[in-house]
Parts: C-alpha cells; sequence; structure tokens
C-alpha cells in the first residue's frame, strides 16, 4: 500500500513540536503530496531554500529571507513566483522572523500551504527530514512476538503451536518486556537499521493458547512494555517432523542463518522445540551469545582455537 502525506498531515502531527502556524493555508485544487515513491528520487523531501532543485519542503530562515531581500524588486517577484512550483508541498518560515507580504500574497494566489514556526530554521529541517523519511519509510509485517531481551530486540517466529507466546510469557515473568504480539510491525528508517514496534490495536496484549489474550500491561505492569525497538536477532522456533529423533546439527556452531528482512540480513538462531527443554533459558542463552559475538568474541572460534593449540602442544601455562 502506497504511503501519502500532505501539507495537512505535517501541519497535525508537528504543530505542537515544531510550533507550527498556518499563514496560508493549502488551495481546494492544491493536490501535491509525498508518497514513498519520492523517497529515492530528487529534489529533496525537506530542506533550506532551493532553486534548482527544489525541496518539496522549503525551509527558509534568515539567511534565505536576507538573500530575498537583497534582490532586485523585479527579479525578486520572478524568484518568489518560482517558488510556489505545483509539485511544491509547503513552505515553512523558521526564526519567529515576519513574513514578508509578496510571499504570503504569492502563496495565496498559487494555493500552496505557508507556514511559520518559531523555531530555528536547523531544527526545522533536521526534524522533518526525520519524520518525513519515517513516515514514509519501507515496512512490513511479520508474523511472531517481538520482545527487548538482555536490552536486544529479538523477534521470537515459528509455525504455528510451537511456542512463541508460552516462551515470551516466561521471558516476561523473567523480566524481559514484550513490544508486539503476533503482527509487529517494521520500518526501515536507515539502510542499516530496521526499528519494530506495535499497531495500536494490539497494543499491551498476548494471546496464549487456552488462557485467550492477555493484557501484559495490567498483569506486570508498565515497565514489561516497551514501545519500540531495533530488530538485531531472530529466534525462530522449530518443531521436529519426528519428535522421537533430535534434528542433526552442527554441534558446534548450531544452526544460525540470517533471514531478510527489507533490505538487511537480520541473524535468525533456530532452536529445535524438544519436549523436557526450557526454552526461555536457552533463548537468554542465544541472546547472551550473540551479544558477545557483537562485542568480537565467537566461542566456538575459541574453543576450535584451544583445541588447535591441544593438539600442537602448545597449552598455555594457565590452561594446564
Amino acid at each position: 500500500m502506497t504511503r501519502t502525506l500532505t501539507a495537512q498531515d505535517l501541519f497535525d502531527k508537528l504543530r505542537q513540536r515544531l510550533d507550527l502556524h498556518w499563514v496560508t493555508q493549502p488551495g481546494d485544487h492544491d493536490a501535491a503530496v509525498l508518497s514513498d515513491r519520492d523517497m529515492s528520487a530528487r529534489p529533496a523531501l525537506a530542506g533550506y531554500l532551493n532553486l534548482i532543485h527544489p525541496n518539496r519542503v522549503q525551509v527558509l530562515g534568515v539567511e534565505e529571507l536576507d538573500y530575498l531581500a537583497s534582490l532586485p524588486a523585479d527579479s525578486r517577484g520572478d524568484t518568489i513566483a518560482a517558488i510556489f512550483r505545483p509539485d511544491l508541498l509547503a513552505i515553512v518560515v523558521g526564526g519567529a522572523h515576519d513574513i514578508p507580504n509578496d510571499l504570503a500574497e504569492a502563496a495565496a494566489q498559487a494555493g500552496k500551504p505557508l507556514l511559520a514556526s518559531g523555531k530555528s530554521s536547523y531544527e526545522l529541517v533536521n526534524f522533518l527530514q526525520y519524520h518525513i523519511s519515517r513516515v514514509l519509510a519501507r515496512r512490513c509485517t511479520m508474523h511472531g512476538v517481538f520482545m527487548e531481551v538482555f536490552t536486544i530486540g529479538v523477534l521470537i517466529s515459528g509455525d504455528a503451536g510451537s511456542g512463541k507466546s508460552e516462551l515470551a510469557l516466561e521471558l516476561l515473568n523473567r523480566g524481559h518486556r514484550l513490544i508486539a504480539d503476533d503482527a509487529p510491525e517494521f520500518t526501515q528508517i536507515s539502510p542499516e537499521i530496521i526499528d519494530g514496534s506495535c499497531p495500536e490495536v494490539i497494543q499491551d496484549c498476548l494471546e496464549v493458547r487456552g488462557l485467550g489474550v492477555l493484557n501484559v500491561r495490567e498483569m506486570f505492569g508498565d515497565a514489561t512494555i516497551k514501545l519500540n525497538k531495533f530488530l538485531r536477532l531472530i529466534i525462530h522456533l522449530k518443531i521436529p517432523e519426528d519428535a522421537s529423533r533430535p534434528p542433526e546439527v552442527d554441534r558446534l556452531r548450531g544452526d544460525a542463518t540470517t533471514r531478510r528482512v527489507l533490505d538487511l540480513d537480520i541473524p535468525q538462531i533456530t532452536l529445535p522445540v524438544l519436549a523436557g527443554r526450557n526454552m526461555a533459558v536457552i533463548a537468554e542463552a542465544a541472546v547472551r551469545d550473540f551479544m558477545l559475538r557483537m562485542k568480537g568474541y565467537d566461542a566456538t572460534a575459541a574453543f576450535i582455537e584451544r583445541h588447535s593449540r591441544i593438539l600442537r602442544g602448545q597449552l598455555s601455562p594457565w590452561e594446564e
């Protein structure tokens, strides 16, 4: 589904945060919108006044207003008229500066929105770029339970009946936090970061077979809920085809792969679900080991290196 953003959307969402006020509102026939397809195309979505590659949201600060004031009367009118292109979403004047009358008149004639803000132009550009890119960023919904485990964003995935919710409930009892159950939403907010959050309709809820829907916030308190977290690891629960025979895996390295989420390869650890296994303890151990790997320590590589030194008779004194 295509995501879009209008000048009215920006005003409604950022009015308080950016101290926005209408000078002229969008005209009845103004159809300018931003969409997710504009994310990778020039001109930029928001930035300082640019007449060569006009930004879709043009921000004017003291420097830009001084530039317009320095223009001769004949070229000033042409320059202001050139700002109000058909694809312009809005103009925002920052720094609580007085709005030039001819700029306001040109906006009204073109039917384009003109806003004023008490925030500096620097703050306006930074926050507008962040907000627009986040709203229009690529996103997807994945099946599973998204949790914060030892400060790491972990998606617990698996087929129906694999015990995802039961594992999440046990992890909650052990002090970890729930972000979203069943349908967490993931947004790629930068080339290297995917942020996960919970749709409003399932906020605070966890569905456990036999118990129904539980309100985690009411049961465990506010501290057990996290609004969003960066996705760093996927723990996939797999039920073996033959429950009486454990699946064959690499005994040294386990079953570690990656899963493609949007444009990133996210590390994935597959854990077989077998009778008698404490999945919460194993999941915690998987996250702890992942955190060590992020710091540069690989237990498997260290074990193999130690074994090789023993075979070569090079065991260090402290290991004897």
